[in-house]
């Protein structure tokens, strides 16, 4: 897709061209057929959304401070008044965005979110009032299934994140099977989901949610699972992280940055290292496989069991259809973060048939051979973050390693030197003979 600004200038040019003999009349039309009409679309001013969003935030918990002070010494009746208050004049804002700021992302995004605030504001403070006492897990609950109509009526990505958040931290609330409630909660936001990731405008709003929802749901479903079953813990989480990798691939086309523009994919690197690190340290002693706990749960109830298979099974086909669908266009570095479940699948195996030790050298070698092939990679494609993200995933495993040794602090001290040195040294050399890129 042309970018519209260059597009329009083209258009700007082209009477000129025209009038200069450097385009006839027929070749004008031509271009004007192949690029097409101007798409006219509101601009994206981040400045006045950043600045609506913080205001947002920071309005309503003034609001929220000022209610509190001296709130004991107010009569029930303006108690009651003052509780709904923050609400009506968070709907006169949502009002007046909905109905003449609807094409602005700033007053959308803000708006939406300073009502959703007040929603929680007004049933926190009616609650006191009438001494309608609860459990956190209860005001979550009402709080968030309330505000799900804010995410739909502008469309608002804020207002769905805030939601996801906070169905994540509902779930560390809650207790036994109930938390597998969660996922009916996250069920109600994929279509603004999908929604906004096949859209290829308003990437900041495709870009802010990539980072949040794999963060919120590996939350959510470590709050949800039973952890203690390794076929959930172990194997889930590392077809989750993978799945969330090979998805950004699809949702995220390569743009520029790294950080920005890769966030399902930077967030399953890092997810990757993190588990691999922990699988590197120690041996995991696992319990023996059980059909019947992991088809209907061990200590939820079966109803709770059986909806946590299904969503794995869910979870492990779709991970198998991206794999195998785009296997043949996946470069081969891409490989290591996309086939982590193939070691899972080792290491329950070697965990469960007396070989710890065995998969302990597994995970040390799959983790040091990915730090390589980064390091490899980058230098090849001339690319410093890769050529960075290998080393550090080389030092931290040899870190790791060298703190089980029983070494002197003297002879630790001298090598930690040693190895920060050769890495900024690297760094300098490969700068300046590769010329790497920076993204």
């Amino acid at each position: 897709m042309s970018n519209p600004k260059y597009l329009r200038w083209l258009y700007d040019e082209l009477p000129n061209l025209m009038a200069r003999g450097i385009l006839t009349p027929e070749q004008a039309a031509q271009l004007r057929a192949h690029y097409g009409e101007v798409e006219d679309k509101p601009a994206l001013n981040i400045g006045f959304l950043v600045a609506s969003i913080l205001g947002a935030l920071l309005v309503g918990s003034g609001i929220i401070l000022i209610f509190a002070y001296n709130w004991e010494n107010l009569s029930r009746t303006w108690r009651t008044i003052l509780s709904f208050a923050p609400l009506l004049i968070a709907q006169g804002f949502y009002g007046y965005a909905f109905f003449y700021r609807r094409r602005e992302l700033g007053w959308t995004e803000g708006a939406s979110a300073f009502l959703m605030l007040m929603v929680a504001a007004s049933i926190a403070l009616v609650s006191q009032t009438y001494h309608i006492w609860g459990e956190p897990e209860t005001f979550l609950w009402n709080w968030l299934l309330l505000s799900v109509s804010l995410i739909y009526l502008l469309n608002s990505s804020l207002v769905a994140m805030i939601y996801l958040v906070g169905i994540a931290s509902w779930t560390m609330q809650v207790a036994d099977g109930n938390s597998v409630w969660y996922w009916g909660l996250f069920g109600l936001v994929i279509p603004h989901l999908v929604y906004n990731w096949r859209k290829r405008t308003q990437l900041f709003r495709r870009d802010a949610l990539g980072w949040v929802v794999p963060i919120t749901f590996l939350i959510g479903w470590f709050g949800t699972i039973e952890t203690h079953l390794a076929e959930y813990s172990l194997l889930g989480t590392m077809v989750v992280i993978s799945g969330f990798y090979a998805l950004g691939e699809r949702v995220f086309p390569i743009r520029s940055a790294v950080f920005t523009s890769r966030p399902m994919r930077t967030s399953s690197v890092i997810g990757s290292f993190i588990f691999l690190l922990i699988l590197t340290y120690d041996t995991i002693q696992l319990p023996a496989f059980a059909p019947q706990a992991v088809l209907f749960g061990f200590r939820y109830p079966v109803w709770a069991g059986v909806t946590n298979f299904i969503i794995l099974l869910a979870i492990v086909s779709g991970y198998i259809y991206l794999i195998v669908k785009y296997f043949p266009e996946r470069k081969w570095l891409d490989h290591f973060a996309t086939l982590l479940p193939i070691l899972g699948l080792l290491t329950l195996f070697l965990n469960r048939t007396g070989g710890q030790t065995l998969s302990i050298i597994l995970a040390n070698t799959y983790l040091l051979a990915w730090g390589i092939f980064y390091l490899l990679g980058g230098i090849q494609e001339r690319r410093m973050p890769w050529v960075n993200i290998g080393m550090f995933f080389i030092l931290a495993l040899a870190t790791v390693r060298f703190f089980d040794t029983n070494w002197s602090p003297l002879v630790k001290g001298v090598i930690f030197i040693l190895l920060g040195g050769g890495f900024l040294a690297a760094n300098l050399i490969l700068s300046k003979r590769l010329k790497l890129k920076t993204f």
